[in-house]
């Protein structure tokens, strides 16, 4: 019999989440750069690939029955507060490094992907043991030897999979996206020539390229991801019907 999670701490969970998800919006919306509101958008089209992870081949989960559903199908619920969660724990931290890439790029080198990739690996358990062990958010239906504070270890490694992935194609984006800004206004005008503005089309572009981009990693990342649980099918009996 797994412990029961505090309403209360449900509800708090919940509007932080809630809250984390709206400043994201709100910072993207304040940088006004088309691929990162497509970086955004596609974090938080990231719900389909949760419903995948909990199920019982690969991470089978369950979450607390007080959480307020985003949907339901035969009984398993998808909280509304992990989409969410997905939504700016992808999003937002993703295009912040995004935004800081030059520095990254100064401080660390070619290193500054495994520095991304370490830090993503350390936030994680910080994060996830107690929202599983303290708060009983939610619960593992792993064997024990697979897991650590009652959260599966292998979601360390892969959580910074994920965040270096989503970092490396939001990089992509935005330089596959970009936009000359200057073009010559005449003949005989200066070289340099004058700004514009990008066009409509450009920008469409742009977002694509930026939702594309987190889509295509969470893919890529969850079909290596899904190698290791064929080798090591962790798993115990969970009341999960799927």
């Amino acid at each position: 019999m797994q412990p029961e999670a505090n309403i209360v701490a449900v509800r708090i969970f919940e509007l932080v989440c809630l809250s984390l998800w709206i400043y994201g919006i709100v910072w993207v919306r304040r940088s006004k750069n088309p691929v990162y509101a497509g970086v955004y958008t596609g974090s938080t089209l990231l719900i389909g690939f949760d419903w995948i992870f909990n199920t019982n081949w690969f991470f089978r989960v369950e979450f607390s029955d007080k959480f307020i559903d985003a949907f339901r199908i035969q009984g398993v619920s998808e909280p509304l507060a992990m989409a969410l969660n997905y939504a700016f724990y992808f999003g937002l931290p993703v295009l912040l490094l995004v935004h800081h890439r030059e520095k990254i790029d100064r401080r660390f080198g070619t290193k500054g992907y495994l520095v991304v990739f370490l830090g993503a690996c350390a936030i994680l358990p910080c994060f996830e043991i107690p929202a599983v062990s303290w708060l009983h958010l939610w619960t593992y239906y792993q064997k024990p030897a697979f897991e650590l504070g009652g959260v599966t270890w292998s979601n360390i490694w892969y959580s910074g999979v994920l965040t270096t992935s989503c970092y490396a194609a939001a990089r992509l984006a935005v330089r596959w996206a970009a936009v000359p800004v200057r073009t010559p206004v005449a003949v005989g005008a200066r070289a340099d020539g004058a700004e514009r503005a990008p066009t409509a089309e450009e920008k469409w572009r742009a977002f694509a390229f930026g939702g594309a981009a987190i889509i295509t990693a969470f893919y890529l990342s969850w079909l290596v991801q899904l190698v290791w649980y064929a080798l090591t099918q962790p798993w115990v009996d969970t009341p999960r019907p799927f």
